[in-house]
């Protein structure tokens, strides 16, 4: 195998010097050798910083400035390859000076021959990696005893004869002894005897098999009785030999009380539950006993000759008993359940919203039995009605989960209708089918009522306690509705039932009439082997407006494209199934990229299965949104608006016309945790318009700073933000309550990205959620929905008078509309917001520039979002979609592709900071000429 090639660099003005040294290496036993030169101290410095060489020759006199300045600026600067100093006299002082400079080596041009000169590199080469190991030894030393030290826990190690080596800060604390008085000592040094022959023991059962021990254990060596969690692993060397044992170890006291405490409530709890359940198996013993003897003899005398009367009083015995038999089950038997105690909340709810999140939590259930989950809701159903959306849920959720339950292939349907409608109240209809196993006919007649099951028998294959479906009846006529079903054997079922809700007079969400309008005519294709899902699909965009056509298949669709596009009709959007048949989804679209006429068609695609690999292909394949089945109105909407660039998801549902006057509550000490300026100085914009009191902080680790010590109403949280997120943030909140017994309102603020934000944002212990960029509208209702519970008293804030839009600022490039919208209509917190821009994206667009070069990929990734974040006020823009893109691709691409994206940016962005400079200096000279 060749050697590598040596590159070698040369740093001297004199050229004579270059061609001597290049001689002089030609002659040498130096394989592959190539020598450069460099004529001055400025580029040989650039040229030694770039690190593309191996060794480097460096003359003492360069002009003005001398060999000696420039090997201390390299080194101090991090060089770490190997200086040699070349000087035309021997001098043993400025030999000295170039050691201490940080130079491998010293040469006198007059004495270096060929032997000299490879002998010097070839010493100045193995200096350099000398160096460079024990440099890299001690960092990685440093770290260990770094890192171990600050640990929270105990670390110590110990020897093959268990004599202590090691011991870190936290364990000498735990033994109030110094590193001095435990190193070379033993556990029988500072533990009881039998407790150290336990450690000794768990030792060498780690040195023998090599393996992990890890534990839970009393421990003694403070001088009182505690418990704590033990990990030993063996220690090995650079050999992988073992040379001793480590442990980490910590105090798990109060876990350990609270689980002896748990455990005797537990067996308290059960032995209660015990002495009810004899309680009521003695009663009904006691009572039956009598009771069936008074039946059974009853049952006999009406069998001998009797007059009329007897048999007459007889008779009204044994019905008597028998009634009093049923009651007694009853009573027994629903002791298991609250009888009669259940109470319906009635207050405004968006059904669809609620019907449609319902389905999303049966999804996973779905996927896991491979079933189609689809909801259709008719168009003339409500938007916004009275009633108990829990309650309602709880229907569903047992409904449909019986229906995924008694369904091993094809789908599960829920389908809403108006059954009949006054002016103020409908009579809903909900039906959900499915292809399951049926139901037989002799059952249909009492499935509904308490512990009645279908499955029954010794042979029963699925659970259940058969109270669902009479908890759901009783729940129905609470709503004034009714419940049936209609199944057939083999067939599958469908479990019908109604409700009857007041519709709210103002609806909860509308979706913007603009938007409609511009959408009206789109033509739109929908692929999936689901005739279900196409009728849906169909269902919804007719209602919008668009123009649907539907097929079952990708072969069909790849026609269908080709066809409209040849007259020269082509289709708007794709909206795709990717689990098909044959031909999936993703096969789909990468076929039509294939195509230059089609490609540039805007894809949705729908999948069934959650699969973390979804999102990843659909980004490589430029789709633009994938959603998760059964997909919700407002979620195809927001995709359909966001895809063909109308708006942005978030604005499809907030038309001007509809906007909401700022409600407030009672001035609330308010914590803004947002790492982006510009959102910074909008949401403190609007919340100081309300009367709120608003504390930043930057981040995560700054929220918790600044909430700890102080009493906020209200904690605002952004999801994205450097050193530690919103999530983590408000997961670590919640902890520390659990201690207090407080609770902190938090509302997260974060991009509309992907379905499941919400979800993930409520799991990690939010209140609320709203979307950027931030609508007084959506930010007020958020508010009032957290503190809807707290009893506090809510007013409205007087509406805000309309302001003018920025004078003369029209254009196709900013939307100040809309812009003017963000900020409340408030144009002096626009100006503000106008101001700040134009002084962070420089800064901003410098960092992603310098983060995209060191290869730095997550901060990159940050800066554009931080542009991304900034430029939202606009609303969708040319240079808010390149930010998009650069977020999205930073963690993919290199510099090299990642530049051209960057330098388009930039233009665009100079675009929209001219135009900002220019308004702003039309609003300042219309305010000076008033």
């Amino acid at each position: 195998m060749d050697d590598p090639l040596l590159r070698i660099l040369l740093i001297d003005d004199d050229e004579d010097t270059f061609i001597l040294s290049r001689g002089l290496l030609s002659q040498a036993g130096l394989p592959r050798c190539e020598l450069n030169w460099s004529e001055s101290y400025e580029d040989g410095l650039d040229r030694i910083l770039k690190g593309q060489h191996d060794a480097y020759l460096i003359d003492y006199h360069l002009g003005e400035r001398d060999g000696l300045e420039l090997i201390k600026d390299a080194v101090s600067r991090g060089c770490r390859a190997p200086l040699i100093l070349l000087t035309g006299q021997e001098d043993r002082s400025v030999d000295l000076e170039a050691m201490r400079a940080g130079a491998a080596d010293f040469l006198v041009k007059g004495q270096i021959d060929a032997a000299g000169l490879e002998r010097s590199i070839r010493y100045a080469l193995q200096w350099a990696r000398r160096e460079q190991a024990e440099t890299s030894l001690k960092d990685s030393e440093a770290l260990y005893f770094s890192l171990v030290e600050s640990l929270p826990v105990c670390v110590l190690r110990k020897d093959l004869f268990g004599r202590f080596i090691f011991a870190n800060r936290a364990y000498c604390d735990f033994t109030g002894r110094t590193q001095g008085e435990i190193i070379g000592k033993t556990d029988f040094d500072f533990s009881p005897r039998d407790v150290a022959q336990k450690f000794q023991q768990d030792d060498t059962r780690v040195i023998s098999t090599g393996e992990q021990l890890r534990a839970i254990e009393v421990n003694t060596t403070d001088g009182h009785v505690s418990w704590v969690e033990v990990i030993k692993t063996p220690v090995r060397d650079a050999r992988n030999r073992i040379v001793g044992t480590q442990a980490i170890f910590w105090d798990v006291t109060e876990r350990q009380l609270a689980v002896q405490a748990l455990e005797r409530s537990k067996e308290a709890a059960e032995a209660a539950s015990r002495a009810k359940s004899e309680f009521l198996a003695n009663m009904s013993h006691e009572i039956r006993t009598p009771l069936n003897a008074v039946i059974g003899v009853t049952e006999l005398v009406l069998d001998t000759p009797l007059n009329p009367t007897q048999r007459e009083y007889l008779q009204m015995v044994l019905t008597s008993g028998e009634s009093l038999l049923s009651v007694l089950n009853d009573i027994l038997d629903f002791s298991k359940i609250e009888a009669g105690k259940l109470n319906l909340e009635r207050r405004v709810f968006d059904l669809r919203e609620s019907a449609g999140d319902t389905m999303k939590f049966m999804a996973l259930r779905a996927r896991s039995h491979e079933l189609e989950l689809a909801c259709h809701i008719a168009p003339d159903v409500p938007d916004a009605v009275w009633g108990d959306a829990n309650r309602l849920r709880q229907i569903l959720i047992n409904l449909v989960g019986n229906a995924i339950k008694f369904t091993d292939r094809g789908e599960v349907v829920l389908d809403v209708s108006v059954e009949s409608r006054t002016e103020s109240s409908a009579t809903l209809h909900f039906a959900v089918s499915d292809s399951g196993i049926g139901i037989p006919a002799e059952k249909l007649a009492d499935i509904f009522e308490a512990f009645e099951q279908a499955d029954t028998g010794s042979t029963r294959k699925f659970g259940g306690t058969g109270l669902g479906l009479a908890i759901c009846s009783r729940l129905v006529g609470l709503m004034g509705g009714r419940i049936w079903v209609e199944s057939e054997l083999d067939e599958g079922s469908t479990f019908h039932f109604t409700t009857v809700m007041d519709v709210a007079d103002d609806a909860i969400a509308s979706i913007s009439p603009e938007v409609i309008s511009r959408l009206h005519g789109t033509r739109v294709l929908i692929v999936d082997d689901n005739a279900t899902n196409r009728r849906i699909y169909q269902e919804m965009l007719m209602n919008w407006g668009l123009a649907p056509a539907v097929v079952p298949d990708a072969r069909e669709a790849l026609t269908l494209l080709a066809a409209a596009e040849r007259r020269q009709e082509p289709y708007a959007l794709l909206l795709t199934d990717a689990d098909m048949p044959r031909v999936d989804g993703f096969e789909l679209v990468r076929r039509m990229k294939e195509n230059p006429r089609i490609a540039g068609t805007v894809v949705i695609l729908s999948s069934s299965a959650d699969r973390p690999t979804d999102l990843a292909r659909a980004q490589q394949l430029g789709i633009s949104s994938c959603l998760i089945k059964p997909i919700k109105q407002s979620e195809l909407f927001d995709a359909i608006a966001e895809g063909l660039g109308l708006v942005y998801a978030e604005d499809a549902h907030d038309p001007a016309a509809s906007v909401l006057e700022a409600s407030t509550l009672a001035s609330l000490q308010v914590l803004l945790v947002e790492d982006n300026r510009v959102n910074q100085k909008l949401a403190v914009g609007l919340l100081e318009k309300w009367g709120h009191r608003v504390t930043i902080a930057g981040n995560g680790l700054q929220a918790l700073a600044e909430w700890e010590p102080r009493k906020f109403d209200l904690v605002i949280m952004d999801v994205q933000m450097p050193e530690m997120d919103g999530l983590e943030a408000t997961r670590e909140i919640r902890r520390r309550e659990r201690v207090s017994g407080a609770h902190t309102p938090i509302i997260a603020m974060t991009a509309h990205a992907m379905a499941g934000d919400k979800e993930q944002c409520l799991t990690a212990g939010m209140d609320d959620y709203v979307a950027k960029p931030l609508r007084m509208h959506d930010l007020s209702e958020a508010i009032i929905r957290v503190f809807a519970q707290l009893g506090m008293t809510m007013q409205k804030a007087s509406s805000t008078d309309a302001a003018s839009p920025m004078p003369d600022c029209v254009s196709n490039l900013l939307n100040w509309k809309h812009a003017l919208k963000t900020c409340a209509g408030d144009p002096e917190l626009l100006q503000e917001l106008l101001g700040l821009f134009l002084e962070e994206t420089p800064r901003l667009l410098a960092e992603l520039r310098s983060t995209v070069r060191s290869g730095d990929q997550v901060a990159a990734r940050r800066a554009a979002h931080t542009i991304k974040g900034q430029l939202r006020i606009f609303g969708p823009t040319e240079s808010g979609r390149l930010s998009e893109d650069i977020e999205r691709l930073a963690m993919e691409q290199t510099e090299a592709q990642l530049t051209p994206r960057i330098d388009q940016l930039e233009q665009e962005l100079e675009l929209v900071q001219a135009e900002i400079r220019t308004c702003l200096e039309r609003k300042s000279a219309a305010q000076s000429a008033e």
